[in-house]
């Protein structure tokens, strides 16, 4: 019965976790469903017995223990953090940070998501005894004192990774910690403080005092195992445990396409006051108030829960109390033919502490979600309230199916501490959005892949190929793997997207797999099926549409669009309805039937409507220009995609100025030679009346245009001097005198076009400036046909910001590829060309292969977009690249010396010192020798190989804060006599910001 419906439950959208022989909750299931008992022995390499444990006794330390593989790597690199500050940072929060991470891409939650929003961090992480081992050491820096000595530290850390403004707490109640940072993270989604919640416990041993003291007071284990419900328990075994869970609204999980492990209906924290009798002895009374007060907040009667995870430690005075409370409540309400069955996960991997109530949590919903119950593991004897005929509760002995009452399932989950407070949670099986049946697959598929590492790129690959091995064609269908399309909607969408990238394109899974292989044999892309590459710059780059004029078409072109992409079929119907207004005739028809074009008002017309087509397939997809450029007849494209025309007005420019070269009697001819626009206007010579320079495309690219025969006197010398002539396909002389006669008749014709101001900013080829939209009148499209294309001059001036540029060439074919890349070499400009189809490539697989490579170049896809209707599914983890961090490591930094807190100062220019021996001399030295110096004081200061260092990546980037800038700049001060402000280098600046700061400090 659910009396309390009005509130949404919360949903477990996400879970990550590392426990003794658990790397992952897959893991973990496989442990608990199995039976499987993961207890050990204490690694021997934990601890120094011989002189940890001298006067005390040694035995303790050779007992069982649960117990994590590696606590000592970390990747830092991924998060940001130095190795001076990895070092310095407690495990516990290097491996919740890692954990953290997962169980957010386990949700499909991108972390760049929730930057800004209202999220919640809850943490439980107390002390490891990590700051002892960092004081021998003698680190007792500001790093050692945040990264171990004060807990509560993490949970800002993750606020300040994420930019998260919701509440950001650590939460401490013994062995109750865990769960009660759930239960108040609970409260605060039902409230509406927070939207998203992030938990996460971390437990490790690293000292062994607990060890002693446990041992004196007879809490641990004397057979090395929990025995929770069993008479011969007399204690429990320690263990270790990180696990992160994601919390949030069920109603949003559903719409947001996620699917739940389980949901939380209900909780209480309580304490039991002096109901035990002392601080550390659990009291009946507590624990029945504590139940009652979660059932009820529930809104679930206890006698219909299915299950309860005990906290169940195994030790002679917790499990009776805890037995006897469940006992009296669990029978409220209950059919007395159905027990409810009670179990503890602390039988198979020991008692994790102050983690054990989130180990618990995430069992309980693993247990759900496969609707198993697990069994308990080493009971001979159960206690005698167990043993009652009228019994409420029975331990779960044997794994078995969930029961069936027609009905989610309930369960709860118990947790306790030594302090008195106790926590119970009420969860049910969450329901799940049906999948959809297998759908009509996409003709090409786009797989984007992305770290923060190659290695790690590498290695994600691997695991991809692997899953692409496993899945269907298409949507995923019910009981079977996962569809591709959602494989790859997945990957985009859900995931985050880092500097190193890879994108394989493929027409099916085992293609892509064949790709990915490919990749990892080769180390590279093949520019074809798989791209790959690094992007440098933290910002998106400057993308700009290219229109070129013609020479692109070719029969059969777009077609495969029409059927497989919806934007592309779209606009081009738009753009074939407004044609076929002027001119009476569709373009889509034109393609469909695959006809090859020649005449003018048939090419141009065409070629027009394809591109503005194909801009609109890259817009639809979330890639937006930054700047368009046209070049001749697709300035009309680009004013367009502008908005600076309307779709009409388009193709009434197009088509209409197209039929009046149609019409043209005047003889003209064009040819492409490889001239700059210096040496063809020599070449043109005493031909100048009758032949001009019509296009520059680049500073070895021209096209001259005019008179027939004087064409063929010019070009007759140049051929025989072996420069490259080439005719182009026309019977008319663009951008020539030779069209002046259209002149009239193309202003009267389009003297009804009305322009209106841009969207996106166009640099026209014809003026050699950026134009208002409202220029682009009728006037305007008689200079375009007239004037030079100053192509070449359009693309300096995109590059002359020295953004990394991404030039997208809106073609059927690369026709201003070449040019562009040679303007780009010219430059030394950081820029690519994408050309979006090609002759010989199918259109969708060209066209995907364009989007990979844009993606491996720093563009932003929405790949919901690409991949529409997407199903989210569980992906491949991130494969960590870690390193060891550890006092007294051989592989660990060197501590620097101690530097104080920076205090607040003003803004101001570097100042340089007098000189003293041995310093270099800035002004003496080259860029390479003074920006190797620069790079040498870096690496001291962040602990990171010089090679490591991005010379162009912002310095805070790099891991730099505010107390290694201060370090920062009494190195530079001591090294080379300048004085840097610690706000420049904190700022957006970058070490080759910096040299030049230091150069013109040393020319003053």
């Amino acid at each position: 019965m659910y009396n309390n419906s009005g509130r949404d439950p919360i949903a477990i959208v996400g879970a990550a976790c590392r426990l003794p022989g658990a790397q992952s909750p897959a893991d973990l299931w496989q442990i608990v469903s199995g039976g499987r008992d993961m207890i050990g022995v204490i690694p021997p390499e934990r601890f120094d017995i011989e002189t940890t444990s001298g006067r005390r006794r040694p035995d303790v330390l050779r007992g069982a223990g649960g117990y994590l593989d590696d606590i000592t790597g970390f990747d830092a690199r991924f998060f940001g953090v130095t190795p001076f500050e990895a070092l310095r940072m407690d495990p516990q929060q290097r491996l919740l940070m890692e954990v953290t991470w997962e169980a957010l891409d386990d949700a499909g939650i991108p972390a760049e998501s929730l930057a800004g929003s209202d999220t919640g961090v809850y943490t439980s992480l107390l002390s490891s005894g990590y700051w002892d081992l960092l004081r021998r050491s003698g680190m007792y820096d500001m790093h050692a004192a945040l990264g171990a000595a004060v807990s509560g530290i993490f949970p800002g850390r993750v606020s300040t990774q994420l930019d998260l403004r919701g509440p950001s707490m650590g939460v401490e109640a013994a062995c109750a910690t865990s769960l009660l940072a759930v239960h108040m993270a609970c409260r605060a989604l039902w409230s509406g403080e927070i939207d998203l919640a992030i938990v996460g416990g971390a437990n490790l041993q690293i000292v062994p005092d607990l060890y002693f003291a446990l041992a004196d007071a007879g809490v641990l284990s004397s057979s090395g195992r929990c025995k929770f419900g069993d008479v011969s328990g007399d204690g429990y075994v320690r263990s270790e445990g990180v696990v992160a869970l994601i919390l949030k609204p069920l109603s949003r999980a559903l719409a947001d396409g996620e699917h739940p492990y389980a949901t939380i209906l209900g909780s209480a924290a309580t304490h039991d006051g002096r109901t035990g009798g002392s601080l550390v002895s659990p009291g009946l009374e507590g624990h029945e108030t504590m139940l009652r007060k979660a059932y009820l907040d529930a809104g679930v009667s206890p006698g219909e829960v299915d299950y309860v995870e005990a906290h169940g430690p195994g030790t002679p005075a917790g499990d009776p109390t805890e037995l006897a409370a469940l006992d009296l409540v669990m029978r409220e309400g209950r059919d007395p033919e159905r027990r409810c069955l009670v179990g503890s996960l602390k039988s198979n991997i020991g008692h994790t502490e102050f983690t054990s109530g989130m180990a618990g949590l995430l069992k309980t919903a693993l247990a759900l979600r496969h609707r198993t119950i697990p069994a308990t593991l080493h009971v001979v004897e159960p206690h005698a309230v167990l043993r009652q005929p009228t019994a409420a509760v029975e331990l779960a002995l044997l794994t078995q199916d969930w029961p069936d009452r027609g009905t989610p399932g309930l369960a709860g989950v118990n947790s306790f501490g030594m302090s008195g407070t106790n926590v119970h949670l009420v969860l049910s099986e969450a329901p799940q959005a049906a999948r959809p049946r297998l759908g009509q697959g996409r003709p090409s598929y786009v797989l984007p892949l992305s770290a923060r590492d190659p290695r790690a790129l590498d290695e994600l690959a691997g695991a991809y190929a692997e899953l692409l091995d496993t899945v269907t064609e298409g949507t995923g269908a019910e009981d079977a793997g996962p569809g591709l399309h959602d494989v790859c909607f997945s990957a985009g969408a859900r995931r985050s997207h880092h500097e190193y990238r890879l994108a394989a394109v493929g027409d099916d899974a085992r293609s892509l797999a064949a790709s990915l292989r490919e990749f990892r044999a080769n180390g590279r892309g093949d520019g074809q099926s798989v791209h790959a590459g690094e992007r440098r710059a933290a910002r998106r780059p400057k993308v700009v549409f290219v229109f070129p004029g013609q020479g692109g078409q070719w029969a059969g072109m777009g077609r495969q669009l029409l059927a497989a992409e919806p934007a592309f079929a779209l606009r081009l119907h738009e753009c074939a309805r407004a044609v076929a207004a002027e001119l009476g005739w569709s373009p889509v028809d034109v393609l469909l039937r695959g006809e090859r074009l020649s005449r003018v008002d048939e090419v141009q017309p065409t070629l027009w409507a394809m591109q503005v087509a194909l801009a609109a397939v890259w817009r639809e997809w979330g890639v937006e220009p930054d700047l368009l450029i046209g070049h001749s007849m697709g300035e009309i494209a680009a004013a367009v995609t502008a908005g600076a025309l309307s779709v009409a007005d388009g193709a009434a420019v197009v088509a209409r100025r197209s039929r009046l070269l149609r019409e043209l009697r005047t003889p003209g001819a064009m040819w492409a030679v490889a001239l700059g626009a210096e040496a063809a206007q020599e070449a043109i010579g005493e031909h100048s009346g009758q032949v001009s320079v019509g296009v520059v495309n680049s500073r070895h690219s021209t096209v001259l245009s005019g008179d027939p025969a004087r064409l063929e006197r010019i070009v007759a010398p140049l051929r025989r001097d072996g420069v490259f002539c080439r005719q182009v396909d026309v019977d008319y002389a663009s951008h020539a005198p030779q069209v002046e006669p259209v002149r009239e008749a193309l202003l009267e014709a389009l003297s009804s076009v009305k322009p209106g101001p841009c969207a996106v900013p166009i640099h026209s080829s014809a003026r050699d400036r950026v134009v208002d939209g409202t220029e682009l009148d009728a006037g305007y499209w008689f200079e375009n046909l007239r004037l030079p294309v100053r192509f070449a001059a359009a693309c300096q001036a995109a590059l002359a910001d020295a953004r990394p540029t991404v030039f997208i060439e809106m073609s059927p074919h690369p026709v201003l590829q070449t040019a562009l890349e040679e303007e780009v070499e010219a430059a030394g400009a950081t820029a690519s060309v994408v050309p979006c189809l090609r002759r010989d490539v199918p259109d969708a697989a060209a066209l995907s292969a364009a989007l990979g490579q844009a993606y491996v170049l720093g563009c932003r896809p929405r790949w919901d977009r690409v991949h529409p209707e997407g199903e989210y599914v569980r992906l491949p983890g991130y494969p960590w690249q870690r390193r060891r961090f550890w006092p007294g490591s051989a592989t660990s930094p060197i501590p620097p010396e101690p530097a104080r807190e920076p205090a607040r100062e003003p803004a101001r220019e570097p100042a340089r010192e007098p000189a003293r021996p041995g310093r270099p001399d800035l002004a003496t030295l080259s860029e390479t020798e003074l920006t190797a110096v620069v790079t040498d004081l870096a690496s001291q200061v962040l602990a990171v190989p010089g090679h490591e260092i991005g010379m162009d990546v912002p310095l805070t980037l790099l891991g730099l804060d505010s107390v290694l800038a201060t370090r920062f700049r009494e190195r530079v001060r001591r090294e080379l006599g300048v004085d840097v402000p610690v706000r420049s280098l904190l700022g957006p600046g970058t070490l080759l910001d910096l040299t030049t700061e230091l150069r013109s400090a040393a020319t003053v």
